[in-house]
């Protein structure tokens, strides 16, 4: 599905070729990742796996004449030992802040140490930071470089950050009330207050992030929307405008055309409205306000003892009404034909 607010949001050209090895940054944030991964899945009950998805036969009816549809939905079990985990985990927020942090600023190191930055203190990395940038020669992963916008506020959220992070690790003046809220007190009087929503926020994006530029993750329109929604949940630290995804959702979306629906046997060749398809899928899993609803769709055509499939990805659904045939190059890498497998 194409995004049409990727452009508005920033996809900028990159400027110098970024060098970092995703190997390293994989091998220095294997230990934190894992932990913070368990953390938000569990305390925060994060997840990126779609939630059942739908499957339809195309043509299908109802007396009144609409789309039939089948939609599963995954319900998620909690026992009396993840309760009990849950609560001595959130007893333990302050210190999943700081390995959430620690996980940020490993980004940070294997960002500049690529860019010839190899200053440990905080300040010398921001300092480096802000040189690179104003003279526009930063060089940043794919990620950062085509959504200059993720960018900024990742850095400017880690700007904030630091001084609290100290005074985590090293001065105390730190308590957790019962809501799950992380009150940080620094020289000075200033105090963060961190809510437990706003933390499950900060985890969510700084794995993620760490993921895809590590290599262990492909990036996607789905996974850039939940980063992005998760920095709009913390724009009050990091400032940035012009962050507009609420949430994101994904799910799947699987489509049987009978014999009937063919426009064609050979080439196989088939006409799928997606606009409808789309609106199907929006009435089945709502959204908040500003966020965004994403789906993969697999097509199934059977005839003539073979059977058809197309796997079209997130980012490739398209809009309104295409035709799909058998050996149009737009659509055939997500193509697959097997044989004996007519209905």
């Amino acid at each position: 599905w194409t995004d049409s607010k990727r452009s508005c949001l920033g996809r900028g050209r990159t400027m110098t070729s970024f060098g970092g090895s995703g190997i390293d940054l994989s091998d220095a944030i294997g230990y934190e990742l894992q932990a913070i991964e368990y953390v938000r899945a569990t305390l925060h009950d994060q997840r990126e796996a779609q939630s059942g998805g739908m499957s339809l036969v195309l043509g299908d009816l109802t007396a009144s004449g609409e789309q039939m549809a089948t939609v599963n939905m995954h319900a998620a079990l909690t026992g009396v030992s993840t309760g009990g985990t849950r609560e001595a985990l959130n007893r333990l927020r302050p210190l999943a802040f700081s390995a959430a942090f620690k996980l940020q600023d490993m980004v940070v190191e294997w960002i500049l140490r690529a860019n010839g930055i190899a200053g440990w203190r905080f300040s010398e990395k921001l300092a480096g930071y802000d040189r690179l940038r104003i003279a526009s020669a930063l060089a940043e992963p794919s990620l950062f470089s085509q959504r200059p916008i993720l960018a900024r506020a990742f850095w400017e959220l880690y700007r904030f950050l630091v001084p609290f992070r100290g005074t985590v690790v090293h001065s105390g003046g730190v308590s957790l009330d019962q809501a799950g809220t992380i009150e940080v007190t620094k020289g000075g009087g200033n105090c963060l207050r961190f809510t437990a929503a706003e933390q499950g926020s900060y985890m969510w994006a700084t794995c993620l992030i760490s993921r895809i530029m590590s290599g262990q993750t492909k990036t996607d329109l789905f996974l850039e929307g939940l980063i992005e929604g998760d920095l709009l949940a913390l724009e009050k630290y990091h400032g940035t405008k012009g962050l507009l995804i609420r949430g994101a959702r994904l799910e799947d979306l699987t489509v049987h055309i009978p014999r009937s629906n063919l426009i064609a046997h050979h080439p196989v060749s088939v006409s799928v409205d997606f606009a409808s398809l789309r609106r199907r899928m929006e009435a089945a899993y709502p959204v908040e306000a500003g966020g965004r609803l994403y789906f993969s769709v697999t097509i199934v055509a059977d005839t003539d003892g073979r059977q058809a499939v197309w796997e079209i990805p997130v980012e490739s659904v398209p809009n309104g009404v295409v035709t799909l045939q058998e050996g149009d190059p737009q659509y055939d890498s997500f193509m697959r034909v097997t044989q004996g497998n007519a209905g």
